[in-house]
């Protein structure tokens, strides 16, 4: 019940929290390197702002160009044999991504053009938002070597890598499956556990098996739940895999609101207390949204990335396994607190009552 309350407390004191966490985007070549930042991060970083208005114009942007730029240098640096090379910024235009509006800056260097291992450090927004991240792919050649932005590298020559707090820096030129693997894992995992909608989700698709207390023993409320959770788990990766790789596209803000939603519908199901045949097909239907809200983080490099398959598989599984554990943990935790008749009779139809006004209030901030 403790985490019950601690959900629905979190979503009460924060603002909504959209799947699609703060990202940059760094796409690297031999002749130059593009990075994507948010204009709601600039703003973050700078008041741009100028007037007041709560929306960035390109105008304020040029005018804020020289403190960015300074705040883009002392956090981005780029390294070749233990030396720094000097980089050049440039503001270029804006680009959109799921979430809305990025501004594009083109950074230069003379050791772009120079053979030999590069080392790429970030550390921009880290220390406001430790869950910020960059998504970086470099264009590389067979020979380690970058290539220009009109080349087309093999499948299995350009390199993709995640930037974070703790791993802000990455050696360019160096494609490695296994180690992609295991930083999308980790990314999905983490993605997860931030998504304070997606566990609440989960948790309204857990609650029914507790209430069925003493009708079936807790291996059977486990399959049950298992079902539910399995229906959930083929949908959104279904739009994961899709929506990841540009086949699939849908404005951000609606799928934020329609997964919001989804939470007060699947506490109204479980008020109720309807059988298991129509969770689970909930589960599935739901499903479909989710996977569009997972597929954000991702949608913005990997429907031009050949490594994309092993990112997206390694992502996928990184949230399967988040999701794995969190039923196995708190599962037992709750169907041994089904036998109360306090549970049952107040806290229960209290918690369904709480997770359905908590997905109204989310999509209500999110209008």
């Amino acid at each position: 019940m403790r985490l019950i309350l601690l959900l629905l407390s979190v979503c009460f004191s924060v603002s909504a929290l959209a799947h699609k966490a703060s990202d940059s985007f760094i796409y690297v070549h031999a002749d130059q390197i593009r990075l994507d930042i948010a204009l709601q991060d600039i703003q973050r970083l700078h008041n741009v702002d100028l007037n007041r208005d709560q929306s960035l114009s390109w105008g304020e942007l040029q005018a804020s160009a020289s403190p960015l730029r300074a705040l883009l240098r002392s956090n981005i640096s780029l390294t070749q044999d233990d030396a720094d090379c000097p980089l050049l910024f440039r503001l270029d235009g804006l680009s959109q991504h799921s979430d809305g509006a990025y501004a594009v800056w083109m950074l230069d260097s003379p050791c772009l053009h120079k053979n030999g291992p590069l080392q790429l450090s970030y550390t921009l927004l880290f220390e406001l938002d430790p869950l910020h991240r960059a998504l970086l792919a470099a264009n590389v050649g067979s020979a380690g070597n970058l290539l220009p932005m009109a080349s087309d590298a093999p499948d299995d020559h350009v390199q993709l890598s995640v930037l974070s707090p703790a791993h802000n820096s990455a050696v360019l030129g160096e494609v490695n499956a296994l180690d992609t693997a295991l930083k999308f894992g980790w990314e999905g995992v983490v993605h997860l556990l931030i998504g304070y909608d997606h566990l609440m989700f989960l948790l309204a698709l857990l609650l029914p098996a507790t209430r069925r207390y003493g009708q079936s023993t807790l291996r059977g409320a486990f399959t049950d739940v298992a079902w539910v959770v399995t229906m959930f788990t083929l949908a959104h990766s279904l739009t994961l895999v899709c929506a990841s790789l540009g086949w699939l596209s849908l404005p951000s803000k609606p799928v934020e609101i329609g997964i919001a939603l989804s939470i007060s519908l699947a506490a109204a199901l479980l008020l109720l207390d309807v059988n298991s045949r129509i969770q689970r097909r909930l589960a599935m239907a739901v499903g479909l949204l989710h996977g569009l809200g997972f597929a954000g983080v991702l949608a913005g490099m990997l429907s031009t990335s050949p490594m994309k398959l092993v990112a997206l598989g390694s992502f996928n599984l990184g949230i399967e396994f988040a999701q794995l554990v969190l039923v196995l943990l708190v599962l037992p935790l709750l169907y041994s607190l089904a036998a109360s008749r306090i549970y049952q009779r107040y806290l229960l139809p209290f918690a369904a009552l709480g997770l359905a006004l908590s997905g109204l209030f989310m999509a209500w901030q999110r209008l």
